[in-house]
């Protein structure tokens, strides 16, 4: 019999389209020896088991098919699957593949519903995917093993300063130009460099808009560089990204705009290379993952770690599966390793 995998897509988050468009590289790249059982989330929440065309999930045309069934993930374990409120049977699964972004997926609340239901779920733990979503615990992990970050100062919404204050600290302590970010967000939304007062008061406003805990982070100059990390610590080839704006931002990552993606990394040493692949390690076992992930860092004179993502971009150009398909390992092959490294557990 056929493993049965649940892959999950769509999500309560702003990144719900990146999702959408992750998981459909994946859905077409499964090896044909599993039974996969789609789960399409709403923005709203609702849980369905889709029956259609991948096709129609990219730009989020998955919604309008009448070839959906309500269900919800039942926490009992001995149901094992997922409650059909459309046919009201079990629907039984051997394993979750959550390929949803940031909040309500990433960031360990689907990791903690597996659990419950003693599902396996292709996806690191419920703690070490709760922290690595929050950036201000993950500078405070990576710093105490000693991998450099840039300087930051973290601000909540229902106390910090006026804004002329909070201006005045984070520019003397972490000078001009600067970034600011929500602490629980990823693909860049509500992130912003700040050259001047009126940046400040414009991007603090939105990054707060995402999230009740921001940070601000110093300038650090060069190339955003990283590698992807699958299991016990197997990297891919280090990725490099240049961009011709002021960031890697939103556009940059997913329209491909004025970006130009390099693996393996063009502008770094061997030895500067080897040590991306070396803080990606400590990190990664520092958070205690196990599964994947994709460890980003800062490269000029010095390597800088910026954050790990744990569900990262799954797109038939995301960074993650191009520094493995750099090292010889296809998509497919992969996603068997990734799968097959949970069936292991069982």
């Amino acid at each position: 019999m056929s493993v049965r995998i649940a892959v999950l897509f769509g999500g309560q988050s702003h990144e719900h389209p990146v999702s959408c468009m992750s998981v459909t590289s994946v859905l077409n790249n499964l090896d044909s020896k599993y039974d996969v059982y789609m789960v399409g989330i709403t923005m709203d929440g609702n849980w369905y088991h889709y029956c259609d065309d991948v096709a129609l999930i990219e730009n989020d045309k998955w919604l309008n098919s009448d070839n959906k069934e309500e269900i919800i993930l039942s926490p009992n374990p001995n149901h094992h699957g997922f409650y059909n409120l459309t046919t009201g049977r079990i629907d039984r699964v051997d394993m979750i593949f959550p390929m949803l972004h940031g909040r309500n997926g990433e960031d360990g609340t689907v990791q903690g519903l597996c659990q419950l239901a003693n599902i396996p779920c292709v996806s690191c733990d419920l703690t070490s995917s709760a922290i690595a979503m929050d950036k201000e615990f993950t500078h405070i992990i990576a710093e105490s093993y000693g991998v450099p970050m840039a300087r930051y100062k973290v601000f909540r919404k229902n106390n910090h300063p006026d804004y002329t204050e909070m201006y005045e600290m984070v520019t003397s302590e972490l000078g001009l130009p600067c970034y600011v970010k929500p602490s629980k967000e990823g693909s860049s939304f509500g992130a912003h460099k700040i050259n001047n007062f009126n940046d400040f008061t414009k991007y603090t406003d939105d990054a707060f808009s995402y999230d009740e805990k921001i940070l601000f982070e110093e300038f650090i100059s060069g190339t955003e560089v990283g590698c992807g990390v699958m299991a016990d610590g197997e990297c891919g080839l280090v990725y490099e990204v240049v961009v011709e704006t002021e960031m890697y931002g939103y556009a940059e990552k997913y329209d491909g705009y004025k970006t130009n993606i390099y693996v393996p990394a063009i502008n770094l040493t061997d030895e500067q290379m080897a040590e991306v692949v070396r803080y990606s390690k400590i990190v990664y076992k520092a958070l205690g993952c196990n599964v994947l992930g994709r460890a980003d860092f800062f490269a000029s004179d010095r390597i800088v770690f910026n954050e790990i993502n744990l569900i990262p971009g799954f797109t038939s150009h995301s960074l993650f599966p191009a520094t493995f398909k750099a090292k010889g390992i296809d998509y497919t092959t992969m996603l068997n390793k990734l799968i097959e490294l949970k069936l292991e557990e069982e």
